[in-house]
């Protein structure tokens, strides 16, 4: 067998003899020792309660070949301590509450251990599980096998403290997608985030480095041992790090969890749009995507930069505004998709006098299941019923969804292309600056916001009307890098547009829009 990169055979080619006569053999005195008595010494049996293991870790040897090495703990009535298994050893079968005993392990100082000490196998190391000896000692450590074992979620939020060490069993409710970040000392970091429920209540769990990349799954059931507290803004957080094993469940030993359907339910409340209030929280929003924008990048004070991105949602009873921050941008979504937001942030918009939801790293959004998807019509539906069509004499300030037909006319080409600062997004009047007067970071090239002004006439009347990117796409059929690369070629010059545009000049359209007001003209548009 293998211990600390040395072999060693447990089998030999002799036999032991029992032979008559009166020989002084001393009698065998196996010699425990408290682990609170631990000193540097060799050779040595200790026997305590696993309570802790981690996972265990590969190394590469200097001969190019696979090491193997794991930390347990073990406690008995006087103290704890950190036992090293190399090799083989890491194999071992045991898990926390079982008895251990080590005979023939030497105790070595250890700046890291809480103790001073660890205890280091060999190849000459025994390692007794559950033994069935010394039950006088084994009998004694009952007391801390009663106090070992998960405590349920809402028991974490009576610790008081940073880094406390906690297990817990539950089942994986949301998990965001990993991310890097850069630590003091240069090296790169990584993170993960989710929450995590049992029958009790749920806890936002962080996984960190080794551990955020592990392919976890929603609604999978989880034992999270070692997990340390963080005292967070409104309540206490879990950290998942090297010290931390997350053992998967299977479901006969997750049988006494409620399921993901029955977690969902008792920790979030379904609500339509129309019945959402400002600062609801734990709440479930199933809608379907009605408008969604670009991603817009922008700075912020500290330097660091950030994305942001708009989408409008509509159910059966309303429809509304919905601001996508940062890692929840790159989430792919299309127009008409069915997406299930749970615990977004309900915000009043003190300029359009509505709510709207922010979603960032406490919001998930998900794919609703199939019953849920029953009550939502599919866009048109909506469309129908949430865009009250208006003739243009009806239309006034702060419509908005409203549905509104005629012949456009006199579209405007001079100024389809608005050159913008590609860091925080402010219109740049020259777009030959190599500096943004707003925010003052370099322009090596400006993005183009696409547009295209026009008029739109009916029976009643006519008002001005502009069409934004995607809709100017879909409008002149080409795309918005093909137009900006057309107008780089022509030195700034539109003639090129000319024939596009003369082939919608007089296209009667049917348009879902919101009314607002030109300060240039003062009238609405």
């Amino acid at each position: 067998r293998e211990r600390n990169g040395e072999l060693s055979i447990s089998h030999w080619d002799g036999r032991i003899l029992k032979v008559e006569g009166d020989f002084d053999i001393p009698e065998y005195e196996e010699n425990i020792i408290k682990i609170g008595n631990a000193q540097e010494i060799k050779d040595v049996s200790l026997i305590g309660i696993v309570t802790k293991i981690q996972d265990t870790i590969t190394f590469d040897r200097q001969d190019g070949t696979k090491g193997y090495v794991k930390s347990i703990e073990i406690t008995d009535d006087t103290g704890s301590i950190r036992v090293t298994l190399w090799g083989d050893d890491t194999k071992l079968k045991v898990s926390k509450g079982d008895v251990l005993k080590v005979i023939g392990g030497n105790i070595e100082y250890d700046d890291y251990a809480t103790s001073g000490y660890r205890v280091n196998t060999n190849w000459n190391t025994e390692l007794r599980v559950n033994p069935d000896e010394n039950q006088d000692l084994i009998e004694g450590l009952n007391e801390i096998t009663s106090k070992l074992g998960p405590i349920t979620i809402s028991e974490v939020q009576d610790h008081e403290d940073d880094g406390e060490e906690v297990d817990i069993i539950g089942r994986l409710i949301t998990i965001n997608d990993s991310h890097s970040f850069q630590r003091d000392d240069g090296t790169t970091g990584f993170v993960r985030s989710g929450d995590i429920a049992d029958s009790t209540g749920k806890v936002r769990i962080s996984f960190w480095d080794d551990k955020a990349e592990v392919d976890y799954g929603i609604g999978k059931a989880y034992q999270v041992e070692n997990a340390r507290t963080r005292l967070g803004m409104y309540e206490v957080e879990l950290n998942v790090g090297k010290t931390t094993r997350v053992i998967e469940l299977t479901d006969a030993e997750s049988s006494d969890l409620p399921s993901f359907e029955e977690l969902e339910e008792q920790i979030y409340e379904t609500k339509k749009i129309d019945d959402l209030d400002e600062d609801d929280m734990n709440v479930k929003v199933v809608a379907r995507i009605l408008e969604l924008e670009d991603i817009r990048e922008f700075e912020r004070q500290d330097g660091t930069k950030g994305r942001v991105r708009n989408m409008t949602v509509g159910d059966v009873s309303g429809f509304i505004a919905v601001t996508l921050w940062d890692d929840k941008t790159e989430i792919p979504y299309d127009i008409n998709e069915a997406i299930k937001i749970q615990n977004p942030r309900i915000n009043y918009n003190d300029r359009s006098n509505r709510l709207e939801l922010s979603i960032g790293n406490a919001t998930n959004i998900l794919q609703p299941s199939y019953k849920e998807l029953e009550n939502l019509p599919d866009i048109e539906e909506l469309q129908e019923t949430l865009y009250t069509s208006k003739d243009i004499a009806s239309l006034e300030l702060e419509d908005r969804n409203v549905r509104v037909k005629g012949i456009f006319s006199e579209p405007y080409i001079q100024r389809m292309l608005i050159p913008k600062c590609p860091i925080c997004n402010h219109n740049i009047e020259d777009e030959d600056e190599e500096e943004c007067p707003n925010c003052g970071n370099y322009i090596d090239k400006p993005k183009y916001l696409l547009m295209l002004p026009g008029k739109i006439t009916d029976d009643t009347g006519e008002i001005q009307v502009t069409f934004y990117n995607e809709l100017v796409e879909e409008l002149l059929d080409m795309k918005h890098d093909d137009i900006v690369a057309l107008y780089e070629e022509g030195d700034g010059d539109f003639g090129f547009m000319e024939t596009k545009v003369m082939d919608i000049d007089g296209n009667t359209l049917e348009l879902l829009a919101d009314i607002t007001y030109n300060n240039y003209d003062e009238e609405i548009k």
